[in-house]
Parts: structure tokens; sequence; C-alpha cells
């Protein structure tokens, strides 16, 4: 009985540890980057870009097949990106903006 009551503590603190949600390896973990600009640094390479507001909501770039039939093939790094964003994103309900100098991509580093 003790041992049943020791596990469910430990679950208690362990799963809101998990409930965080990570865009990592994308822009440095940074999910306003990531769901504003999308994960690519330079957007002539992405498969999909996201679309105000931000929240899930993006385009096909026509870069990558499908939709292209003679597009460059989707890697594994597009489609967890693109995963991610529509996981991740979505939780913000409403996107803020950016109040710093620049755009947040450039802030601390270029990410």
């Amino acid at each position: 009985m003790k041992k049943s009551w020791i596990v469910l503590l430990l679950l208690g603190f362990a799963l809101p540890a998990s409930a965080q949600l990570t865009v990592a390896p994308y822009r440095d973990n940074d999910p306003f980057v990531f769901c504003t600009y999308g994960y690519q640094i330079n957007p002539a390479l992405a498969c999909w870009v996201p679309l105000p507001p931000f929240t899930g909501n993006f385009m096909l770039t026509g870069l990558c097949d499908p939709p292209n039939y003679y597009g460059r093939p989707w890697t594994p790094w597009d489609t967890q990106a693109l995963t991610l964003y529509e996981t991740v994103c979505p939780v913000a309900m409403t996107p803020g903006v950016w109040k710093g100098p620049g755009t947040g991509e450039q802030a601390p580093i270029p990410h």
C-alpha cells in the first residue's frame, strides 16, 4: 500500500514537468520565433511557413513533394517541425507581438 502511494506521489511531480512543450531543436528552443517565423532560418528552403495568427495555421510553400511533383522530398526535419508547430503553437491561443528592437529572430542572437 505504501509503495503505491509513493508511485502516485512521484507521478504527480513527473507529469507537470513532462507537460512543458518544447520546440527544440528549432530556433534555439524559442517558441515565439518558431511559431512566428517558422522552422527555417532561410524561408526559401522551407516546405511550409506559418500563417497569422500563428496558432497552428500554415501554408505549404510548394518547394517540396508533395505538392510540387518536382520539388525536394520532405525530410524528417521538415515533418517533425510541422508536427511540433501544429502541437505547440495552438497552445498560445493568441500570439504576442515582439516589443524589442529588430525582430524576435535577432535577439539576443540570430536564431
